[in-house]
């Protein structure tokens, strides 16, 4: 038997007054990864549209769509490790620097400048940053679609050459809006499935030019 108590709760919840405030768009976290390629030249700047990019769905075989509209930076890692250097004259020292830099010049995404480095001299322990963005500066917002700089990744070995295999983990948050458009994709691609979902790059460009290709499947 239904009791009275029971009741009351079902009508206070289900025929209110006035109706309770429903978030109608979709918001989540999520940490992408990368790899650096043989393309990578040590160091390049990620703006909101790379981020944008590297989660799409395709409209045609070469048009796609960014999944979401805004997105908002947490932290960014960056792991690597020095390679084994051939034989030369002069002594190598198994050496490699990562870096991160909350760079935002330009008005709209101002970084403060807050940037991080670290070294690895070994074979087998992985140099790594860790580096979020001043809770103050805009990098920290969310910021939609744009060409403006939130932040720059590096990986370097002794010599100054670019790691290849160095490993970038974006922390960020998601989430898209009723009254935006969704935004094309800023490079075409080819041999897109109408419909199904993609990964990007992480400077924006095809899986077979990007600096940083993403470690998620499936890739374009």
């Amino acid at each position: 038997m239904t009791s009275k108590k029971h009741i009351n709760k079902y009508e206070r919840d289900e025929i209110p007054r006035s109706l309770p405030s429903i978030v109608d768009q979709l918001q989540i976290g999520f940490v992408f990864r990368f790899i650096t390629t043989s393309a990578f030249g040590g160091a390049f700047n990620v703006t909101p549209s790379n981020l944008l990019d590297c989660w799409f769905v395709a409209g045609t075989a070469t048009t796609a769509y960014q999944l979401f509209d805004f997105v908002r930076v947490k932290k960014v890692v960056v792991r690597a490790l020095a390679a084994a250097a051939a034989p030369t004259a002069v002594s190598y020292t198994p050496l490699c620097t990562v870096g991160v830099e909350y760079v935002g010049l330009s008005s709209g995404s101002f970084g403060g400048g807050r940037q991080a480095s670290n070294s690895s001299m070994s074979y087998d322990v992985p140099a790594i940053v860790s580096l979020g963005p001043d809770p103050a500066s805009q990098a920290a917002q969310f910021q939609p679609s744009g060409g403006s700089s939130i932040f720059a990744v590096r990986a370097i070995d002794g010599a100054g050459a670019a790691v290849v295999g160095a490993c970038i983990d974006v922390h960020v948050v998601l989430k898209n809006s009723g009254d935006v458009n969704p935004s094309a994709v800023g490079v075409a691609r080819s041999g897109l499935t109408p419909g199904n979902l993609y990964y990007g790059g992480l400077d924006g460009q095809v899986l077979a030019s990007t600096q940083a290709r993403s470690a998620f499947i499936p890739r374009a």
